[in-house]
């Protein structure tokens, strides 16, 4: 994977329910190549600062927060819902989930001395 630097337009903010930002930009006419960079970056944490062209000597505002991730259990259950679905969504999902859970709580408890 490599850093990408480039020249872009903020074209839209929008303000989301958690308290965080979407942002939509507009970029150069990009290569194949320069897009699949683009593409290999989707999904990823990255660290990003935007600087005005017209300005170049302007102070950094650092915003030093972690991006929000799920969690592993959040995770988990997210996963299992998608076993649900794709076995035809028989029953209810949360019973489906905790009997899931049973099982695997009952694997590792296998596992111990």
């Amino acid at each position: 994977m490599k850093a990408l630097e480039l020249n872009a337009v903020i074209t839209g903010v929008r303000s989301k329910v958690d308290g965080s930002l979407g942002i939509s930009m507009g970029t150069p006419e990009l290569s194949p190549e320069e897009k699949a960079e683009f593409m290999r970056l989707q999904g990823a944490n990255i660290i990003a600062l935007f600087t005005p062209l017209d300005e170049p000597r302007v102070p950094v505002y650092k915003i030093d927060k972690a991006l929000e991730s799920k969690t592993p259990s959040q995770r988990l259950r997210a996963v299992l819902y998608v076993l649900w679905e794709q076995g035809g969504s028989k029953g209810d999902s949360n019973d489906f989930y905790r009997k899931y859970m049973e099982k695997i709580i009952g694997t590792i408890k296998d596992k111990l001395e």
